[in-house]
């Protein structure tokens, strides 16, 4: 994979995801007015603004007030259909995020044995790249909750949110875990989970450390707007926003691994079963490109922050 300037990929992969944020806004307005307790929205690639021409739109549903489970699901399955008339690409069912979820329960259920993967899943991905495409007052107003439950009252001033930073941890781990257990089957396309792995989901998992790492020296309301400010921005402005010029010389592979899956004989190549996948020559130099994404990161991370910063140690201890 040859260098070269990735901007055109990156502003490409913007364009378009907004275009389908937009079309999806539209529809949920006209479908459902102002509805109060309906909060409709999309993680993955459209909600990070990396929205390649292979990439479907991941759904969240979520309800407020009295709106009953059945009801929720007859509004999400309507305003599914509606996305697919327009051209929408639709995730496979039998997801995480099949099901509509109360809002409360969203909130209420951080640790312990009732939090699951669906959970951990839905709570971490709604804060780190999560993206509104119907009432955004309530979507805010639930990641102001989200926040105010990881930021407890009494933090000083010089702590980090460890709670927070465990969660984005553990979170990390658990798909990395998960990821062995998906991809076990011989049949199962291994190949690009394993390079969205690498890319994206690192990506993510960093953006999540490094906004944690900005709120040391400030009052428990200021930790709580600057994670509201940094989570507000896709991953890509988040790391912008922290690091500056420093996150340039990743970026520009993450580029080329947006690129390549732009590309629609490698994703074909990627998605082959098990070894079939993993032998391909698109997945031999995506790996290797993933390999100097991950030491890049861990440069601008160290020479960022430096090793004595806080969530640096948190990060080993």
């Amino acid at each position: 994979m040859k260098s070269g300037d990735t901007s055109p990929i990156l502003e490409a992969c913007k364009t378009e995801s907004e275009r389908q944020l937009s079309q999806m806004r539209k529809i949920a307005t006209d479908m459902f007015g102002e509805h109060p307790n309906y909060l409709f929205g999309v993680n993955g690639s459209v909600a990070r603004r990396e929205c390649t021409s292979g990439s479907d739109v991941d759904l969240f549903f979520l309800i407020n007030g009295k709106v009953t489970i059945s009801d929720a699901r007859k509004a999400q399955d309507a305003y599914r259909s509606k996305l697919k008339d327009v051209g929408l690409v639709m995730p496979a069912h039998g997801g995480v995020f099949e099901n509509p979820l109360k809002i409360n329960n969203l909130l209420r259920t951080i640790g312990g044995d009732e939090d699951t993967n669906e959970f951990i899943t839905r709570r971490m991905l709604f804060l780190l790249e999560g993206e509104w495409t119907f009432n955004r007052q309530l979507f805010e107003q639930t990641r102001t909750r989200l926040i105010e439950r990881y930021v407890a009252d009494d933090l000083g001033d010089h702590k980090l949110s460890l709670f927070l930073l465990n969660d984005v941890i553990r979170y990390w781990r658990t798909i990395c875990v998960d990821f062995e257990h998906k991809t076990a089957a011989a049949d199962k396309p291994r190949a690009i989970r394993l390079i969205k792995l690498r890319f994206s989901r690192m990506l993510l998992y960093l953006g999540g450390v490094a906004a944690v790492s900005q709120t040391i020296g400030l009052e428990v309301a200021e930790k709580r707007q600057r994670l509201e400010e940094l989570f507000a921005m896709s991953t890509i402005a988040r790391l912008q926003a922290i690091f500056g010029p420093a996150i340039e010389k990743p970026l520009a592979r993450y580029g080329r691994f947006l690129a390549q899956l732009d590309d629609a004989d490698i994703r074909t190549q990627l998605k082959l079963p098990g070894e079939q996948g993993l032998q391909t020559a698109a997945y031999q130099g995506l790996s290797d490109e993933a390999r100097e994404f991950k030491k890049d990161l861990l440069d601008m991370l160290m020479d960022g922050l430096g090793a004595e910063h806080d969530v640096v140690k948190a990060l080993l201890l």
